[in-house]
């Protein structure tokens, strides 16, 4: 049973439950040992003092030598994605005054993580460095913390139950073992940030089930549900596991329905005040890759596909059921004796259940391992460290083992699922690839990116010569002349690609940067599926659409047939005008007024769910037939 308030708190449970656990702090009790079987523990509650205890030398080490190799792994594998450099664009647009845009003039949301690229844009707002490297180094500090965080939540809730006997680093040598981990502790991508995000959590949770029942004041109880609300402003599939911690606290603190109403009022207030903003500003009610991604629907399938393609190449079973063994011998030498801490061991458990399901219908990603990172770390964070123990050591040896023979030995390749039909591939190793194409080993800057571009480059710096306004189009996406920009564009150059980072870092903030794959292109995110390959990279946009609405109608003889046909342009012109794609256009590229905000707002629902065929003469049936 729950202790009544301000009675017992966790240690005092424990040492009933166990005659060899002591104080949380690892010092001998002054009086004969409690929890024996002659002498009962007397009721305690943790003070300042006790919260204020130094960490002893042991546990620093259990602690910092896993941060350490992990620090340095990330460090050794520094590096920037192009998806990294999608973020870095939009800050440079938000720092010049454009708004939270991928190219000013059209309100498109191409960030996934809302609080990431805020703050990279306060970062760059008040630092002289490059955004490139700030992201790349400010997601290693993140990323770094976050496991300090996680290793020390998991110290703090052994001690908490009177262990006293040796930590020994467990469940995080499997997590700094594996190379994936290392690529995304920098990348440029929010994965440090969720990191951050997890590891604090966890620690601040693990302070909650400290404290005895009603001795948790309203200001701490509220700045943690505010907390654990960012979780969907950090990536919006956290939203699930910030309920998963909103409903662990509301139990461990014992808190009554008002409380619970005002908790869940903290941490839905900015989450709620930012989709209000979304929908309003952009029209939408999630960012446009989300869309783009069809996050919504179902592919176990391949969700399965990329399970296996992460637990293969580490052969991660191994380990994973080593720890499984280890927590299985661990509760039969002592077990929870309260519901609380039932509650608090099983509440990173039931969301890394919840992230699966979440990454395994959407049919995960296209980088290798990336989104089970947070699902790693989650699983692993009650047994992240182990108390040094005759039965459970031997199989931390073990893990110890294949540790060492993973992180040496083991990697995953650069392509590590190829797609089912052939045509792409499905999964593959982000980090490798970039390596590859930039020359080399730790392209953290927009130039190292840039220079894959050398065609792009130069025609760059021709056009500005000549004063032309000219949509480009990547020699390695298609073979298609300079095309003249529509006049009534403010635009002076264009630029169509299919790697939109390099895109955006290649391009003036005066040119637009025209996307194939619809992650910043409003008609693209919108079309039914064209190709299933890799994730996010279902719907290729016929080049038909964006000369359609990037080009001048007199440049329209110069495309060539195979890329778009000249009655497939006429079509994609002709259904731009109509009815509600149409409304669609003018939702992004309107100037902003409140009675824009108020038609993007109230329309954003209906918008999310608008497809458009991708063939534009279906379309032009579709939106300008008579219903």
């Amino acid at each position: 049973m729950t202790p009544p308030p301000g009675t017992s708190g966790p240690a005092d449970a424990a040492r009933v439950a166990d005659p060899d656990l002591q104080s949380p702090t690892g010092e001998p009790p002054s009086a004969p040992e409690a929890g024996t079987a002659d002498t009962p523990a007397a009721p305690t509650r943790p003070t300042a003092e006790r919260r204020r205890a130094r960490v002893p030398l042991p546990d620093l080490l259990a602690l910092g030598l896993p941060t350490l190799v992990f620090a340095i792994m990330g460090w050794h594998q520094r590096w920037i994605t192009d998806d990294g450099l999608i973020f870095t664009r939009a800050v440079r647009e938000i720092l010049a005054g454009n708004g939270p845009v991928y190219s000013a003039g059209e309100r498109v949301e191409t960030s996934t993580s809302t609080l990431w690229q805020w703050l990279l844009a306060l970062l760059g707002g008040i630092t002289p460095f490059d955004y490139a490297p700030t992201a790349v180094y400010t997601g290693l500090i993140l990323s770094v913390a976050g496991l300090w965080l996680s290793l020390d939540g998991t110290r703090r809730l052994f001690r908490g139950l009177a262990v006293t006997r040796l930590l020994l680093p467990a469940g995080v040598l499997v997590f700094i073992a594996v190379p994936s981990v290392w690529d995304f502790a920098t990348a440029g991508m929010e994965t440090g940030l969720i990191l951050f995000w997890i590891g604090l959590s966890w620690w601040l949770l693990i302070g909650t089930w400290l404290r005895p029942v009603g001795t948790h004041t309203t200001r701490h109880t509220l700045a943690l549900s505010f907390w654990f609300g960012l979780g969907p402003l950090v990536r919006p599939d956290l939203g699930l596991t910030m309920v998963i911690l909103l409903v662990a606290q509301f139990l461990l603190i014992g808190a009554r329905w008002p409380k619970a109403l005002a908790m869940l009022a903290c941490a839905g207030f900015l989450p709620a005040a930012y989709e209000i903003f979304r929908m309003g500003y952009y029209g939408l009610i999630f960012p446009m890759p989300a869309l783009t991604k069809e996050a919504s629907g179902s592919l176990w399938g391949r969700g399965w596909d990329y399970l296996t393609d992460y637990m293969k190449p580490y052969y991660l079973w191994i380990p994973m059921i080593l720890i499984v063994v280890a927590v299985a011998l661990a509760l039969t030498r002592r077990r929870p004796a309260d519901r609380r801490t039932w509650i608090v061991i099983g509440t990173p458990l039931v969301a890394a259940l919840g992230q699966t399901v979440y990454v395994l219908k959407v049919g995960g990603d296209f980088m290798h391992g990336r989104m089970w990172l947070p699902v790693l770390l989650l699983v692993l964070l009650p047994l992240l460290l182990a108390p040094l123990d005759r039965l459970v050591t031997p199989v931390i040896v073990l893990v110890a083992v294949w540790a060492v023979v993973c992180g040496s030995t083991l990697r995953s390749g650069v392509i590590t699922t190829p797609a089912p039909d052939g045509n792409g591939n499905q999964v593959w190793n982000e980090r490798d690839t970039y390596a590859a194409w930039t020359r080399t080993d730790n392209p953290t800057t927009e130039e190292a990116h840039i220079r894959t571009l050398p065609t792009i480059e130069e025609a760059f710096r021709n056009e500005k010569a000549t004063g032309e306004r000219l949509l480009f189009v990547d020699p390695n996406y298609m073979k298609v002349p300079p095309l003249p920009l529509r006049t009534d564009l403010d635009h002076d150059k264009g630029l169509v690609i299919g790697r939109l980072g390099v895109g955006g870092s290649i391009t003036p903030l005066g040119g637009i940067v025209v996307d194939v794959w619809g992650l910043s292109n409003t008609v693209g995110a919108h079309i039914t599926e064209t190709r299933h390959t890799a994730a996010g990279h279902k719907k290729l946009l016929p080049f038909a659409w964006n000369v359609a609405l990037y080009v001048d109608p007199a440049g329209d003889a110069l495309v060539p047939p195979d890329a778009a046909t000249q009655e497939d342009i006429r079509a994609a012109r002709a259904a731009l005008r109509c009815g509600d794609l149409a409304e669609l256009v003018d939702s992004v590229g309107e100037p902003m007024s409140a009675s824009r905000f108020w038609k993007n707002l109230t329309g954003a629902v209906d918008r999310t769910k608008l497809r458009i065929p991708a063939n534009p003469i279906e379309a032009e049936k579709k939106f300008c037939s008579p219903s």
